[in-house]
């Protein structure tokens, strides 16, 4: 699940207009998820196969045949389960999640150089676990409160849920902008060659 292209270049315009409201660099990064765990998927659906012969050989008087094909049947459900984006999102505790989108969203804010800019601010948006982490600079960080960040994250929550994913990410370009705006006028002109929004 992702953007279109032509949803992506509208998103992408519009944090090049937000930027020219204000002299902080404004970044965007859309991930499919923060976290994969596709090994300990992996690995349990095969502990699960595994175990599966147990109770068969002694509960019941099936045929080691028999047992071969349910262990098959159930590594290949397993499998198809664990593949599902709603089941691992209903597997991964919600720590866990939120924990390595944290780590992403600081990642992505020191790889687009945000940190070098000290009034810009990384805005890291997770479609699979539906997490928005805005990751401010430092002199961001003291001129906005962390109340009034997370309030442009809660407003983007509601339509990032519904699947709304360009309604939320153009929002949020407004949103943070608005908080950029007076602290951090516009000067001099923005960088054309800087791109502003990264699906990863």
């Amino acid at each position: 699940m992702t953007l279109e292209p032509d949803a992506a270049q509208r998103v992408e315009a519009a944090f090049d207009a937000a930027e020219l409201r204000t002299r902080a660099p404004l970044v965007c990064v859309l991930v499919g998820a923060s976290t994969s765990l596709d090994g300990e998927f992996v690995l349990g659906a095969c502990i699960l196969a595994l175990l599966t012969p147990l109770p068969l050989l002694i509960f019941t008087d099936l045929s080691a045949h028999r047992i071969y094909v349910a262990q098959l049947l159930v590594a290949i459900l397993a499998a198809v389960l664990l593949s599902l984006p709603p089941v691992r999102r209903w597997l991964i505790p919600k720590r866990v999640a939120r924990s390595a989108g944290h780590r992403a969203a600081l990642a992505q804010f020191v790889l687009r150089g945000i940190d070098r800019s000290r009034c810009g601010a990384l805005v890291y948006v997770s479609l699979a676990e539906h997490y928005i982490r805005i990751v401010p600079a430092e002199d961001a960080a003291q001129a906005i409160s962390h109340e009034q960040w997370q309030a442009v994250v809660d407003e983007a929550l509601g339509p990032l849920a519904a699947g709304a994913t360009e309604a939320a990410l153009t929002g949020l370009a407004e949103d943070c902008t608005n908080l950029l705006a007076a602290p951090f006028p516009p000067g001099g002109a923005a960088d054309p060659k800087r791109q502003r929004f990264h699906i990863v």
